[in-house]
């Protein structure tokens, strides 16, 4: 398939249409096709680790939620072995599609200078994930994944400091009751069906009265670490459908209690609307957003501009480097999607942030010297992720991403 034919098929299964280039820098991104004979020179991946246990114990769960959750086979917020499968999967194909074992000769040997793959230390699945696409990328160069030291804040992940958090405590304040003020107004119908059935799922009483939670109630403004955040019934609501999906991907709603038996493709796919939704509104908006994702963009500029690239330990990743990844959260994928002004979304996976979903950078090089940038995303169809497969591009194209016009302000 050509460039060009891949492109519009891809888009066309998004879809998704192009309004026109996004920049966070030096580099901006178009997701018009790419001429013939354009040869791809550099690439960054920002992955969401592999498959994990919900961050909150089945017991801690069954209190907020009011019913028992299945038990998992590692303690939360832990990749699972199945996690560790699917995302070596994953990884092996995104290898395939960018040639990392040099086997076709189509363009520059992306791996010639070893890639560098750096991971997010705050937890141990973010380690893990990386030292997987570490070893399943380019597995003859037995490259190490590298990273801070366990549980230390990285901010190339999240440039966000407390200090920046006190000097602009009434911008975020602002910020966050008119997005609570957003979805009193405009919470959209597919929300709205969502919570309704996660309700129906979880708590069918809870808006009734007594102590289960009632998922439709408006969202509320909070207090966490000094900081306002939304909270209430879709807040939960979101957390709750993520959660189902990570027990329907790991394959344990058989294993569960009775409510877990219904999980189904269906189901999931009213219902993560809810997550997707929150999403927009606390990681795809606003001012915190912004300088989350400042540094990690910065890199990314960078590196496709060509120029040496200083990670947070103080090392430098050299010029001739043409592949660089790191391991990192769903919230990073959000982070970036709000400052270089991404939309995507997929009609087989109804979770945009899933685990082991890649975001890649890619610099092309046209016959007449130009350089060209374009943003495109790795996904795994639930059926996939719950099954151990790997991706669809393997079987016929990568899943190409919208660019929106418009990306964050400059200050």
């Amino acid at each position: 398939m050509t460039k060009t034919l891949l492109f519009a098929a891809c888009l066309a299964s998004l879809g998704l249409g192009f309004a026109g280039p996004a920049s966070a820098g030096t580099v901006s991104f178009s997701s018009a096709p790419l001429p013939d004979h354009a040869v791809l020179e550099r690439v960054v991946l920002v992955a969401r680790h592999g498959i994990r246990s919900p961050t909150h114990g089945p017991e801690a769960l069954e209190k907020e939620t009011g019913v028992v959750w299945p038990a998992w086979p590692v303690a939360p917020g832990q990749l699972t072995e199945h996690g560790r499968v699917t995302l070596g999967r994953l990884m092996q194909d995104i290898a395939l599609h960018y040639d990392l074992a040099c086997a076709r000769h189509q363009g520059p040997c992306l791996s010639k200078a070893a890639p560098v793959i750096w991971a997010d230390s705050a937890d141990d699945r973010t380690r893990q994930s990386g030292q997987i696409m570490a070893e399943t990328l380019v597995p003859a160069q037995h490259l190490m994944a590298r990273s801070l030291s366990p549980a230390m804040h990285d901010p190339l992940f999240d440039a966000v400091t407390p200090e920046f958090i006190s000097r602009n405590r009434a911008i975020l304040a602002a910020e966050a009751a008119s997005l609570q003020r957003d979805d009193v107004k405009a919470r959209p119908q597919s929300v709205d069906q969502g919570l309704r059935v996660l309700q129906a799922l979880i708590a069918p009483e809870g808006c009734s009265g007594g102590t289960s939670p009632c998922f439709s109630t408006p969202l509320t403004l909070g207090d966490k670490k000094g900081r306002a955040v939304l909270e209430g019934g879709p807040a939960l609501a979101a957390s709750v459908a993520e959660n189902i999906l990570l027990v329907y991907v790991q394959g344990l709603e058989n294993a569960g209690p009775r409510w877990a038996q219904a999980l189904a493709p269906e189901l999931l796919k009213r219902a993560l609307p809810v997550h997707d939704y929150l999403s927009d509104l606390t990681r795809r908006r606003g001012t915190l957003v912004k300088e989350k994702s400042r540094l990690m963009a910065d890199a990314i500029d960078r590196f496709l501009s060509g120029e040496s690239v200083t990670l947070s330990d103080g090392s430098i990743v050299p010029r001739e480097t043409r592949f660089l990844a790191f391991a990192g959260h769903d919230t990073t994928l959000d982070a970036l999607a709000a400052r270089y002004g991404l939309y995507w979304s997929f009609a087989d996976q109804p979770d945009r942030t899933a685990p082991d979903t890649t975001l890649a950078f890619e610099r092309w090089r046209d016959r007449t010297g130009h350089a060209l940038y374009r943003v495109v995303i790795f996904h795994q169809s639930l059926a996939a992720l719950r099954n151990g497969g790997g991706l669809d591009e393997a079987h016929g194209g990568a899943m190409m991403v919208s660019v929106k016009p418009a990306p964050m302000p400059a200050e």
